[in-house]
């Protein structure tokens, strides 16, 4: 996930490395954050194999005092980073926020791609929809499992998490609709 944000951060515009520690930082904050050991090591890898480079401090956008490593994405980073925009296999369990890094840099994508990654999205959240459907099913439909729960905390407690989680799934799914019709106001836009 850091690699894509690293990346996605500077296809816009070459950055100071602690710019990229704040923006990544604001972008998965509050409860995660990036530790600067982490990204250090991060960016000496991306700088290693070629995928970012060193840049000019002076073609950063937002001027600074601060002395810090300045870095631009290369060639090979671009293609790595449309590698990993596109991967819709890796690490299933935390695809949500990975989505949601991937849709605030869609803009580098063609709309045929853009489209495919909103159409994935909606399936995967339309299968946490149906999960979640089904564990209701199975939790009301087997009363002898349930009954001696029924006027119980523990039986409120889990039945008002399903509603939670399904209402958030759906929000998600509202979510991934409307950008799906963003997609094609553009490309009507663009005819």
């Amino acid at each position: 996930m850091y690699e894509l944000l690293v990346l996605s951060l500077l296809m816009k515009f070459p950055l100071h490395a602690y710019l990229i520690s704040k923006i990544a930082n604001d972008t998965i904050g509050p409860w995660e954050s990036v530790s600067r050991g982490t990204l250090s090591t991060l960016l000496n890898k991306l700088d290693k194999a070629g995928l970012i480079e060193e840049a000019n401090p002076k073609n950063v956008p937002f001027p600074t005092e601060r002395p810090s490593r300045t870095f631009q994405i290369t060639t090979q980073g671009k293609a790595r980073f449309y590698e990993l925009m596109m991967d819709t296999e890796k690490n299933p369990g935390n695809y949500l926020k990975i989505f949601h890094i991937k849709a605030i840099y869609m803009e580098f994508l063609s709309k045929e791609d853009q489209y495919y990654l909103v159409n994935h999205y909606i399936k995967y959240c339309q299968k946490a929809i149906d999960h979640i459907k089904k564990q209701q099913f199975e939790f009301d439909e087997n009363p002898e499992q349930v009954e001696s729960m029924k006027n119980t905390s523990f039986y409120g407690t889990i039945r008002s998490l399903m509603e939670l989680q399904l209402k958030q799934w759906e929000l998600e799914l509202q979510w991934s609709y409307q950008l799906k019709e963003q997609i094609n106001t553009s490309i009507k836009n663009e005819k």
